[in-house]
């Protein structure tokens, strides 16, 4: 068995994983997977009650609209939300914002307290989506690492 070459210094586990993940093309779907939790903050409580982010392929981020009302007054905003998620993710991930008529889930009143929410329990589709993401990680330390992590992102809902 031959021996792996010697570290000249430890490395941080975030530029492991970060580096891991460039190298199968996932850090760039990890960014754009942040969009649903910036998307409150970029565009504010009135847009986000009314708005939601469906998906993103391609680079374009599809989005569904409440009413036909703010559909017409959000497609005046499209190029200020593009670069604004755009921007706050780090890069060009977004090219184009298609708005689309649909069904917005409403948002649970948010409560100030000083204990952290009980986790949320994850869907079929989510275990499904997390065991997919991470099966190409040919390393079971970090394969197993991202998958925890993606699990703890999705029950915080961050």
């Amino acid at each position: 068995m031959a021996k792996r070459a010697r570290m000249r210094f430890p490395r941080a586990l975030p530029d492991l994983l970060q580096k891991q993940l460039a190298g199968l093309g996932l850090a760039e779907r990890l960014r754009e997977f942040e969009i649903w939790r910036l998307w409150p903050e970029v565009v504010g409580p009135a847009v986000a009650s009314r708005a939601q982010p469906l998906r993103i392929i391609n680079g374009t981020l599809t989005i569904a609209v409440s009413s036909a009302a703010w559909m017409q007054e959000l497609r005046f905003l499209t190029t200020m939300m593009k670069e604004k998620l755009n921007d706050r993710l780090g890069a060009v991930l977004i090219k184009e914002i298609v708005l689309r008529p649909g069904m917005i889930e409403k948002a649970a009143p948010s409560v100030a307290t000083d204990e952290p929410a009980p986790p949320k329990v994850l869907s079929e589709r989510q275990k499904t989506f997390i065991a997919e993401q991470s099966a190409g990680i040919s390393d079971p330390e970090i394969r197993a690492a991202f998958a925890a992590l993606m699990k703890t992102s999705l029950e915080r809902g961050s």
